[in-house]
């Protein structure tokens, strides 16, 4: 088959449209926003140090052992950081790619099984999702976990339904490669999910078991994770292992770490809220598809059930868990969507206006949290880019009142994917650069000895690129009686500690956004 014939071909084109749409929204100023959050940061510069040294086993920060996540995000990072630098951009670009195939798998998998029109309206639901932008912008493990997840129990179902063997091999393949990106969890999650899928299908037999060949799986999901996990064992005389399986798995399913706890219902909050605008018809949608179930929309229904509900009773709350669940939703709601008929225009209304209510309670939400909060308080006007939504909402109502149904779902998807772009080129910038690292970077002479005292924001070490080693009281004083000009980042709270240290100078004091507490900056000289 020539170009031109391959271009002519609608089965290639929209999945390629597919991609690049969700390439280009996941990827929008990934290098622009400096890498300042705890987690980017510590993700981020440890796959800068593994690459320093050219070791594919053991992760560090600050070049002290991490426990926290398997290395499968630091191999991709490694690559970008070799392909295009040390950067932003690099420590991104893979998150925003494998958010763009998680977009391009749920589509193909809904042609497949639904229709060209489920597909594509599951395609819309996804990139119009703020959170899952904000999701496969950052440079934290979940970008690939969710798309190793979604390979994974898709490939199981295409194998299982169509009895193809090679897609059977690649479900256990992808659960591997999510034990090496965050533990157990890709593959004690997928695995309950079809347990369970089967039970309720009565398909849970002797004969169907066999099929899945349970023990070469077993053995392939070993091949890939299990390498890795014998050798940062070895090379760490078995800490790595206890820490990452009990303290950051065992303990935070079982209690709330960092402060990160909540209510069962919470997890649903994250969930409603993560897939603004079309989470408004969730509710239309599981109607109409419980009403139409067939097998694989029961699939979906237990895939998206199953894992929300895990990590609703985990004690541990974060918005990116239940991310990995929004592709089998989308299609759900993309069911709803893809049949919407003028029969469904009075729950399509409510549904509508009670986003246009929630859209602005967003913008005075933000406009009062921006003005409360000292280091951009300035910047509260910031939020009035997102009545960008709220229009996108009265517009949509306009095309409901004209029974243009369709032309309203695609006015909700437009504005939101714009919204997207907003917050990313415009809104977001000017909060980013009040950020405390991007403001004491320019004060701090990079060759010059760098400590910390007690604490201190992680993300210095990604932009100095180098060992920021501790000091304890008593070393406070001989350190800053040195004839070179050195540096000392703390905590404000610190500061009282160096009252009575000569020659301490207090260069800058900035709060973190959003958190209730400040970095500062002390050298030796004015």
């Amino acid at each position: 088959m020539g170009v031109v014939e391959l271009l002519a071909n609608r089965s290639f084109v929209v999945p390629l449209f597919v991609f690049i749409s969700a390439f280009i929204v996941f990827s929008a100023n990934i290098g622009g926003l400096s890498i300042y959050s705890l987690d980017e940061a510590k993700n981020a510069e440890c796959a800068r140090e593994m690459l320093e040294r050219g070791d594919l086993i053991v992760p560090t920060f600050n070049y002290q052992l991490r426990t926290d996540k398997p290395p499968v995000h630091y191999y991709f990072m490694m690559t970008a950081y070799t392909l295009f630098g040390v950067n932003e951009f690099s420590a991104r670009f893979f998150s925003a790619l494998f958010g763009a195939f998680t977009v391009l798998i749920t589509y193909l998998f809904a042609r497949r099984f639904l229709d060209e029109k489920t597909a594509f309206f599951s395609f819309i639901v996804l990139i119009s999702s703020l959170h899952m932008s904000v999701q496969f912008h950052m440079a934290v493990p979940d970008p690939y976990l969710i798309f190793w997840v979604n390979a994974s129990l898709f490939s199981f179902y295409v194998g299982f339904v169509e009895k193809r063997k090679l897609f059977i091999y690649l479900f256990y393949i992808f659960m591997g490669l999510g034990v090496l990106t965050k533990g157990p969890v890709a593959v004690v999650l997928p695995s309950g999910i079809i347990l369970v899928y089967l039970i309720l299908t009565k398909r849970l037999t002797l004969k169907n078991i066999l099929f899945l060949r349970p023990v070469q799986g077993l053995l392939l999901t070993l091949a890939v994770s299990l390498p890795w996990y014998i050798a940062v064992y070895l090379k760490t005389d078995g800490r790595w292992v206890y820490e990452f399986i009990f303290k950051h798995n065992i303990h935070r399913f079982s209690q709330p770490m960092e402060g990160h706890g909540g209510i069962f219902l919470l997890t649903l909050a994250f969930v409603f809220i993560g897939l603004l605008p079309f989470s408004v018809f969730i509710l239309q949608a599981l109607k109409k598809v419980w009403k139409e179930r067939n097998d694989v929309l029961l699939f979906l229904m237990v895939f998206a059930g199953l894992y929300v509900l895990f990590f609703s009773i985990s004690k541990t709350k974060l918005p990116n868990y239940t991310v990995p669940a929004y592709p089998p939703i989308a299609v759900l709601i993309g069911y709803y969507l893809a049949r919407l008929g003028l029969k469904d225009r009075k729950s399509f209304v409510a549904s509508t206006v009670f986003y246009i209510i929630v859209a602005t309670a967003v913008v005075v939400g933000l406009f009062i949290g921006i003005k409360n909060e000292p280091p951009i308080s300035d910047l509260a006007y910031l939020s009035l880019w997102f009545l960008i939504l709220v229009i996108g909402g009265i517009l949509a109502l306009f095309f409901v009142v004209k029974n243009n149904l369709k032309m309203s779902v695609l006015s909700l998807s437009a504005f939101s994917v714009f919204m997207g772009f907003v917050f990313f080129y415009i809104a977001f910038p000017p909060v980013d650069r009040r950020n405390p690292v991007v403001q004491m970077l320019p004060l701090i002479e990079k060759d010059k000895p760098v400590r910390y005292y007690k604490s201190f924001n992680p993300a210095f070490v990604f932009y100095l690129r180098k060992e920021i080693k501790p000091l304890n009281k008593g070393q406070l004083q001989q350190y800053f009686s040195q004839d070179e000009r050195v540096f000392l980042l703390t905590r404000k709270r610190n500061l009282k500690d160096l009252e009575n240290i000569k020659n301490a100078f207090i260069l800058k004091v900035v709060k973190d956004l959003f958190e209730n507490r400040s970095s500062a900056l002390v050298s030796n000289r004015n």
